[in-house]
């Protein structure tokens, strides 16, 4: 059998701390954990994280992986409470903090752990109602022109947001969208598609949508630039209710439904979608957050039954991995 030498032109590296800058492929032992490592680029896994202390499902989410912000949704099942609930993960573990003022389902949300919005959804009448979240406490600001329901968003913070598509019945759904300026809500340019239950990322001026459920699944897509809707490449699959997180160019779709939870994954480039790998716990309705499409968060959702506390992180790309060389 060849040696490692012999196949690569170069032994083993020794060291005491792993390279700050290792290149893909490269193999080192680590000293100091004893451990023989390496260095590659992951297609992507998802990872058990700590539960929600509360399973709710169509709720919104804002963040990152590791400074999250869960907030509203529906509790319970058959019966359920408009959820009033936030909670704060850090990676590790999630914390209630204060409440909504209007307890609410299928809202969005945008913004950062410490600086988000939440806007819309159903109180159970569709409610235009629009709250900021300092770090601390949600204060009722200026409300959307429109109320709507199962909408989505996308934004930086709590005064740069966007809000697009929407569903109120009997009306129909909504191809509207509308700029929050930290003030006031102004419509803007609608979207190619009206449509509810989709889902989006990004920012106020460059985000993208995805998906739906009314008024039937749709697979299309559909990118802003701070002006106008384009439409892109399709989802490779009709679905609606998933979670999202990323930007409009590096962004990762995740759970979803027509006909039952979904545990499908597709991965945003910028140009395509691709299938990457599914969720552990098939769901739909729910909250999602992440700054990319290597790095992300689902939690809660609708599982067929009471939503679930399930919490997943996804990871891709550049990583050391540990060998087992017993």
């Amino acid at each position: 059998m060849a040696t490692y030498k012999e196949i690569h032109g170069t032994n083993i590296e020794v060291v005491s701390s792993d390279p700050s800058n290792p290149v893909e492929g490269q193999v080192w032992y680590n000293t100091t954990s004893n451990t023989v490592k390496g260095f590659l680029i992951s297609s992507g896994s998802w990872a058990t994280g700590g539960a929600m202390n509360t399973g709710r499902a169509e709720l919104a989410g804002a963040g990152t992986q590791t400074a999250a912000l869960g907030f509203g949704g529906r509790e319970g099942a058959p019966a359920y409470a408009y959820s009033v609930l936030t909670e704060s993960y850090n990676g590790t573990s999630w914390t209630e903090v204060n409440d909504l003022n209007t307890g609410r389902t299928e809202l969005g949300g945008a913004g950062t752990n410490t600086s988000a919005l939440a806007f819309g959804g159903e109180t159970p009448t569709v409610t235009a109602n629009t709250e900021q979240w300092n770090g601390t406490n949600w204060t009722e600001v200026n409300n959307l022109n429109t109320g709507r329901s199962i909408l989505a968003g996308s934004g930086a913070s709590n005064t740069s947001a966007l809000a697009f598509g929407g569903y109120n019945n009997p009306v129909g759904t909504y191809a509207l969208t509308e700029l929050w300026n930290g003030t006031n809500w102004a419509e803007v340019n609608d979207m190619n598609t009206p449509r509810g239950g989709l889902a989006g990322c990004g920012t106020q001026t460059a985000a993208l949508a995805f998906g739906s459920t009314q008024p039937v699944t749709y697979h299309y897509a559909e990118l802003w630039n701070g002006t106008n809707w384009a439409t892109v490449n399709d989802t490779n699959s009709d679905m609606g209710l998933r979670g999202a997180a990323g930007t409009s160019t590096n962004a990762l779709a995740f759970g979803g439904q027509p006909l039952a939870p979904g545990s499908l994954t597709e991965l945003w480039n910028g140009t395509n979608w691709t299938n990457v790998t599914s969720l552990t716990t098939a769901r739909y309705g729910n909250g999602g957050a992440g700054a990319s499409n290597s790095s992300a968060l689902a939690f809660g959702g609708n599982i067929g039954g009471p939503p679930t506390t399930a919490t997943e992180e996804w990871n891709a790309g550049p990583a050391i991995v540990s060998f087992d060389v017993s």
